[in-house]
Parts: C-alpha cells; structure tokens; sequence
C-alpha cells in the first residue's frame, strides 16, 4: 500500500461515520445573530466527538486572549459570552510542516425564506444533504473532523504538526475568533480553509465594502398646502437604483488580476437588503419616514478601502447633482461591517500545487484554480500571520439561501483529496505503508 491507496481505503470505510457527523452537526442549530451566537452546543458536539477519540480538546473563549482586543484588525461590538473556539492537534514527530484546517461553526440565521426541505433534518435527497450550514461550513466541518481522527486512530506518523480548528462568528464579517487562534497559537506552515469550492483551489478571494444607506422623508403624501417638493425616501430609493449600474460600469474600469478574469462581473456591486415603512395592516399607509439599503461592493486584490469609499462617494455625488430636487438631504451611509480585505497567495505556491497534484490523483483530472467568488476570513492569515493559505471545499449550494446542500459525493472526494494531501504536506515516512 501506498499514501494513495491508503486514502482511498481510508475514506471508503469512513464513508458512513462522515455522512452521520454531518447530520448530526446540521441538526445543531448554531446561528450567528450579531452581537450573540448560538455556537456553544455545536462546539461542544464536536469537543465530545474528539474527546471520545481520545484526543486532546481545547474550548477557549476569544475574548480572552491575549492581545485580540487591542488588535487593530479585532472588530467591536461582539458579544461572545458562551461562543468558545474549539482546536485540537497532533503534534508531528519530526521536521515537517505544519498544517491548519480551518472553519467556522456558525451559520447565517434562517431568515424569511421558505424551505422546501426541513432546515434543520440534514435530508438526503438524490446525493445532496440539505440544512441551514450545510455547505456553508458544517459538512466540510464534519468532513475534515472525521479525516482528522481516522489519522489519530491509525496512528499515522505526521512529520509536521496537524491542527484541526473550529471558530465562532465568522459570518457578518466577524473574523474576530480567526484572529484569536492565531494570536493564542500562533502561525503555521499552511491552512486550508473549508468553504465550498466545488473542489477547485481559490488561493485568492474578494474583498468587500458593506455599506448602509439611510434615505429620509419630509411629511406624509396626507399632507396638503405644501408649495415646495417634498422629499420621499421611496422616490431617492427609486432613483439611487436607477443610476446603480453607472457605479457597476465605473468598477469594472479597475485592473482585472488574471486569477478572476474568467468572471463575467469580476466586480460585483449587489444590494442585499431594502426596507421602507414594513408590510401589514399594522403599517400606516403613509410615505415611509425612513428608507433603507444595504450595498455590498465586492473589490479584487490590490484594491484599497479608501479608494472604493472614494469612488462609491463620488458616484453618490453625480447622482444627487442630478436630481437635487429629490435630495434636499444627502442619503446617510456608513460602514455596515467591517471592511474585508481581498487577498491572494501566488498560484504556483507549493500549498497550491501540491494540493492541486493531490486532487488531480483523486480525480484523475487537475482542478480549477480561481479566485473565490465570494469573501471569508482568509484574510486574516496573509495579512496578519504571513500564513499561506487557500479555500478548498466539496461542491455545494444555496449558500444564505433556502435549500442549502452539499454534495455527498463531493464531500467524500473532498476528504480523501484532503488526507492525502495532509500526508503529502507534513510527511510521513513510506515505511508505514508497507
């Protein structure tokens, strides 16, 4: 037997433990509703299925680690009372290098949207299992946990350190609890960070302006005698949406790296949320005091936060210029969430290529390597910690969405591409094969 054939056998008769950690991880709500989430019980879920292995646990609470407050990346106004982080490691028995699998424990909150599968049942449905987390992280969670222990149980002897690392608050741009395991632990060699990728390899990723308009109007349309325009959050809603593509086609005047030319819209500008006034019986028929948007401004490695607040504020001026009757106030805007940094590592690291050479003997055919579509705290790593890392997940969908899944069979490629890579990267001796 060698690596590649212990892989495959390895993952073949761990096959089933994998699927019934995931369900029982999806089954766990573990939402993230700033300040507060509900991480705790997934965490612990977790800790007891390492602690029956017989491994060592770590649950810590971010907030108290040493330095994290006074960072200046760490981000306020969090409340992380019961939100511990989780890590535990195999320590190497030699000079290899290190490795981190890394995610997050938290989803997004279930929302308004209408499932057509139970959100919280882990079904399986045609080779996909649907949950809120599914794919977004709790399968490639249960999946590289699984993985993990298989090499603990057999004994593998890893050259370099492995750490498997579960955080809390990493949706709504937390990265916070990112931050404390590097400050507690420190940096290693390596760390793959489990989103969905449909197994390809994203050594980059977006960044992101979150940004929160506030429109105000003056007086309700009851109101009669007025000899001047009135101001209507609706109608300054109306128009900011009509002049939005003038901001799309500015951002896509900007330098294109090669890892995201292959997007159709490599700078997606997207509104994720509009409120005015409510819905319901309960609701006056008036003109709504208040309008609101949210616009997230997706932004590609090399770009700096002033410079997008720059150009979204200059664009914002042309469109009050135009229409100053509407605007007898400037719309207010702030910062939503933090600012998320776009990043990148060069595609021809080793991590990446011999991760890709490890997919390629799975599947018998090299991966995709792209910048992720989407933004997460691997950020964090290149920019604090000088760590390599890049995204690395099964297939998956509906991700923040009703009727998210993951594919199964993905997720199993996903794992066994992943052990053997973890063996390739720390090294282990071929004795142990024969």
């Amino acid at each position: 037997m060698n690596r590649r054939a212990f892989a495959k056998d390895t993952i073949a008769r761990y096959r089933d433990e994998i699927v019934q950690v995931m369900t029982d991880l999806i089954r766990i709500p573990s939402e993230n509703k700033p300040p507060i989430g509900y991480e705790k019980a997934a965490q612990e879920y977790i800790a007891g299925f390492l602690t029956r292995a017989g491994l060592k646990v770590d649950l810590y609470q971010i907030d108290e680690v040493e330095g994290l407050l006074e960072h200046p990346d760490f981000w306020p106004g969090r409340d992380y009372a019961n939100r511990p982080n989780l890590c535990s490691t195999l320590e190497g028995t030699g000079a290899g290098r290190s490795l981190l699998l890394t995610g997050h424990a938290d989803t997004v909150a279930l929302g308004e949207s209408e499932w057509s599968k139970a959100p919280f049942a882990a079904e399986i449905h045609d080779g996909k299992m649907y949950g809120l987390g599914a794919s977004d992280m709790k399968g490639q969670m249960g999946a590289m946990l699984v993985v993990f222990k298989a090499l603990a149980e057999h004994k593998v002897p890893l050259h370099g350190s492995l750490t498997y690392e579960c955080v809390v608050d990493e949706e709504e741009a937390g990265v916070n609890a990112t931050l404390a395991g590097r400050l507690r632990d420190g940096p290693m060699d390596a760390a793959i960070v489990a989103e969905a990728t449909g197994l390809s390899i994203y050594p980059a990723i977006r960044g992101a302006l979150i940004v929160h308009f506030t429109f105000k109007s003056e007086g309700t349309w009851l109101e009669t005698g007025s000899k001047t325009k009135q101001a209507n959050a609706v109608e300054q809603i109306g128009i900011f949406l009509a002049h939005l593509d003038e901001l799309r086609a500015s951002r896509r005047n900007h330098p294109v790296p090669d890892i995201y030319r292959s997007y159709a819209d490599p700078f997606p500008v997207t509104v994720t949320k509009v409120y005015a006034g409510g819905w319901g019986s309960e609701v006056p028929i008036a003109v709504p005091p208040v309008g609101r948007i949210q616009l997230i401004i997706e932004t590609l490695p090399g770009e700096e936060e002033a410079d997008v607040w720059k150009e979204l504020e200059g664009w914002l001026d042309s469109v009050i210029e135009r229409h100053e009757d509407a605007f007898p106030m400037r719309p207010e805007m702030e910062m939503g969430l933090r600012w998320m940094y776009p990043t990148q590592i060069d595609p021809a690291h080793p991590l990446v290529t011999t991760l890709s050479d490890c997919i390629t003997q799975v599947r018998g055919a090299a991966p995709g390597v792209n910048g992720a579509p989407y933004q997460c705290d691997m950020w964090a790593f290149h920019r604090n910690f000088n760590m390599p890392a890049v995204v690395f997940g099964p297939a998956g969908g509906n991700s923040h969405a009703a009727d998210e899944y993951i594919d199964l069979e993905s997720t199993f490629a996903f794992a066994e591409s992943l052990l053997l890579f973890i063996m390739e990267w720390c090294g282990v001796d071929d004795e142990y094969f024969d």
